[in-house]
C-alpha cells in the first residue's frame, strides 16, 4: 500500500508510515530539510520516558544537533504561554530558520510546536513525529496549528489563535501506539471514524470488523488503520490546503465535539467529543432530511464496540452548548454552519440550520 501525501502550495508533506518508523527520524529530518542543523525537539511529556531517546539518538546519529523542550500536554497548557517558552527555548539554541522544530507527541504538542514554529522568525521547518493515533491521522497532516484561547463567558476556545504551517514530513510509528493510555487510543479511533463516514464507507465495514483486534493494538490492522486514514485526510488537504472549501467537512462533527469540549474540556477528551459530535451529526443529517435512513443508534454501536462515548458525561446545559456553538470557526457572518452527511461518503454543509435540527442532534446525545 503506498504511502499519503499531502500536495501543498510550497511543496509536499510525505507521511512516513511504519513499524519502528521513530529509528528513522533522522534519515527523514535530513532528507526533508537537507540545510538542517539543529533541531528543537519538543516532547510531550507523557511520551518522554518510551520514545525522546529514540528519537534522539536518531537525529544525533544523523548528525544533527539537539535541543529539547518538554511540555505538558493539556488542553489548558496549550496556550500563548506555552509558546512563548518555545520561542524562548529556540533563541537560547540559536535555532535559524534553516532548521526544524520537530514535535512528538499528540495533537495538543504539535499544534502548539506547529504554532511555534510558523512564528519564530516568521517560519522555520516543521516535522511531526505524532505518538497518538489521533495525531498520527488528524492533527499531524494539514498545516494546522494553533492554541486555546479563553471564551467570553466563561469555557475555553479551540484553536481560536493559530495558522496553516505545513510540515515538511509528517513520521508516524504505530509501535508507539503500544504504549499510549487506552482512553488515548480509543480517541484516535474517532476520528477514523470520521474519516470513513466522509469518504470511505468500505473502511467504516472494515474498522467495524476489525474494532477487537484494533482494540489489542495488532501490528497489521494498526498499519493499514493509520495508513488508510492518513491518506483521506491527506487527498482532502492537497485539494483544498486552506479551507476555502471542501477541508470544511473534515470538520463532521467537530461543530458539536468542541462545543462539548468546551464546556467539559476537564472531563471530555477531544476524540470523545469527536464521537459523541459524529453521533449528533448523523442525526441533525437525519432531522434536516439531508440523510432520512440515516441510522444514529448504528453509528452508536460501532462507536461503543471501540471504547466511545455516545451519551453526554455529567451535567450541561443545552443553553450553554447552543450558545458555544456559536463560537465555532465556521460560522460566518453569525451564522452557523453544520458539516452534515448526504449518505455515507457525502458530506456538505448546511448553513443557518434550524433550531430543531439543532435541538434534535443534541437530544441524540443526551444533552
Amino acid at each position: 500500500m503506498s504511502l499519503p501525501t499531502v500536495r501543498g502550495a510550497r511543496g509536499d508533506c510525505p507521511i512516513h508510515v511504519g513499524w519502528g518508523a521513530l529509528a528513522r527520524l533522522g534519515a527523514v529530518v535530513r532528507e526533508s530539510v537537507p540545510g538542517c542543523r539543529r533541531v528543537m525537539l519538543v516532547v510531550d511529556a507523557g511520551v518522554q520516558a518510551n520514545w525522546a531517546g529514540p528519537a534522539r539518538a536518531s537525529l544525533v546519529s544523523a548528525g544533527v544537533a539537539v535541543a529539547e523542550s518538554v511540555m505538558q500536554a493539556t488542553e489548558e497548557a496549550k496556550a500563548m504561554p506555552a509558546v512563548e517558552r518555545l520561542w524562548q527555548a529556540m533563541l537560547a539554541a540559536g535555532l535559524q530558520r534553516s532548521d526544524v522544530v520537530l514535535a512528538l507527541g499528540g495533537g495538543i504538542v504539535g499544534d502548539t510546536a506547529g504554532f511555534a514554529a510558523a512564528t519564530f522568525l516568521r517560519g522555520v521547518h516543521l516535522v511531526m513525529a505524532p505518538t497518538t493515533l489521533l495525531a498520527m491521522v488528524d492533527a499531524s497532516i494539514g498545516g494546522k496549528t494553533g492554541v486555546n484561547l479563553p471564551l467570553p463567558g466563561g469555557g475555553l476556545g479551540k484553536n481560536m489563535a493559530g495558522v496553516f504551517h505545513q510540515p515538511a514530513a509528517v513520521v508516524s510509528d504505530p509501535q508507539a501506539l503500544t504504549t499510549l493510555d487506552p482512553r488515548d487510543f480509543r480517541c484516535g479511533l474517532a476520528e477514523c471514524v470520521k474519516h470513513a463516514l466522509l469518504a470511505d464507507p468500505e473502511l467504516l465495514v472494515w474498522i467495524e470488523r476489525n474494532a477487537a483486534a484494533l482494540m489489542a493494538r495488532e501490528r497489521e490492522p494498526m498499519e493499514h488503520l493509520v495508513i488508510r486514514s492518513s491518506r483521506i485526510k491527506a487527498e482532502v488537504v492537497s485539494r483544498d490546503e486552506f479551507e476555502r472549501g471542501e477541508r470544511a467537512h473534515l470538520n463532521l462533527g467537530h461543530t458539536f465535539g468542541h462545543a462539548l469540549e468546551s464546556l467539559l474540556h476537564r472531563d471530555l477528551r477531544h476524540g470523545e467529543a469527536v464521537s459523541l459530535g459524529l453521533v449528533a451529526a448523523v442525526e441533525a443529517s437525519r432531522a434536516a432530511g439531508w440523510w432520512p435512513q440515516a441510522d444514529p443508534a448504528a453509528l452508536s454501536r460501532t462507536l461503543e464496540a471501540l471504547g466511545l462515548p455516545v451519551r453526554v458525561p455529567g451535567s450541561v446545559h443545552r443553553v450553554d452548548l447552543i450558545r458555544a456553538m456559536g463560537f465555532d470557526k465556521k460560522a460566518e457572518g453569525g451564522r452557523q454552519r453544520l458539516v452534515l452527511l448526504k449518505g455515507p461518503g457525502a458530506p456538505g454543509v448546511l448553513p443557518d440550520p434550524d433550531p430543531r435540527v439543532v435541538e434534535a442532534a443534541w437530544a441524540a446525545v443526551g444533552a
